[in-house]
């Protein structure tokens, strides 16, 4: 005898959204030679690839101003960035700060920028020299609180910006530097350009482990693996899974009230879903003849 059974939001369990119970309405279920799959799967991509719980959310820049540096730590809200999302970030917080200048077009110049180098799997830093002059239509900083940042007054020795990350807690993974350096490593005159040195891992999640309780894995050393899901889809939008064929997992014999679905990341670690609202569908067969 085979059985449908479909799990969603009113199935959540725990306080991650990666976990769903379902409960047996005839009190319990016998399991015999049973075996499980999945018959389809629809889940949000709501997976932040920067937050405090990863300890990835921090950068600090140094700016010449006058004779001397100031820092500007930015942390940034728990959410998923891309590189360019990592950018315009900064960008938003020279602006509060007062670390920008505007050109004779009216544009914002900023002296610290980031970007994909895709040819070499490396993401680009460009440090730019800051000028102790205005050029002609050139004007300092408007919008900021008056009296910080360069409103304040011009550096004077043409150095460039550094950008530090922190030993722990720094983007440094996201982007691929190296954690505890500074870039440039000492305050330096002039134009400076880097690229990573380490694997960016813009992603923390890269496809999805699907793991039921009443599941018996035994050729794996974590015996409840039901099944991996591809990520198929941008940030924000349907995972959706529809596998070409279906791939029975036995069930552990026994006698069940309920059970679980558990989604990891690809590293069997803890997922952190924002959105609940799932439609998973499972085949049971039970009474399997062998």
């Amino acid at each position: 005898m085979s059985y449908s059974l479909v799990l969603n939001s009113s199935n959540v369990i725990g306080t991650n959204n990666n976990s769903f119970q379902y409960n047996f309405i005839s009190g319990s279920f016998k399991a015999e030679n049973a075996e499980i799959s999945i018959s389809s799967v629809v889940i949000p991509n709501s997976f932040y690839n920067v937050a405090s719980m990863f300890a990835n959310n921090t950068v600090t820049l140094i700016f010449p101003r006058g004779s001397t540096t100031v820092s500007l730590p930015i942390t940034f809200p728990d959410g998923n960035y891309s590189v360019t999302d990592l950018q315009n970030y900064i960008e938003q917080q020279c602006i509060a700060n007062n670390f920008y200048l505007v050109d004779n077009n009216g544009n914002y110049v900023y002296y610290t920028y980031l970007s994909y180098a895709p040819n070499y799997y490396k993401i680009q830093l460009l440090c730019s020299a800051v000028p102790t002059s205005l050029s002609t239509g050139w004007t300092l900083p408007t919008l900021g609180a008056a009296g910080t940042g360069w409103a304040a007054g011009l550096p004077t020795g043409g150095f460039c910006p550094q950008v530090q990350l922190a030993s722990t807690g720094s983007i440094s993974t996201i982007i691929g530097y190296v954690p505890g350096a500074s870039y440039p490593a000492i305050q330096t005159v002039g134009n400076t350009n880097f690229l990573s040195t380490l694997t960016p891992q813009g992603s923390i999640v890269n496809s999805l482990v699907a793991r039921c309780s009443m599941v018996k894995n035994n050729i794996t050393a974590i015996t409840d693996i039901l099944d991996g899901i591809p990520i198929s889809s941008a940030f924000g939008y349907n995972i959706n899974y529809n596998p070409s064929f279906e791939r029975w997992v036995k069930i552990s014999d026994g006698t069940y009230s309920n059970f679980t679905i558990t989604f990891s990341d690809q590293n069997l670690n803890t997922l952190y879903a924002r959105d609940p609202n799932v439609a998973i569908t499972l085949l049971i067969k039970n009474n399997v003849k062998k």
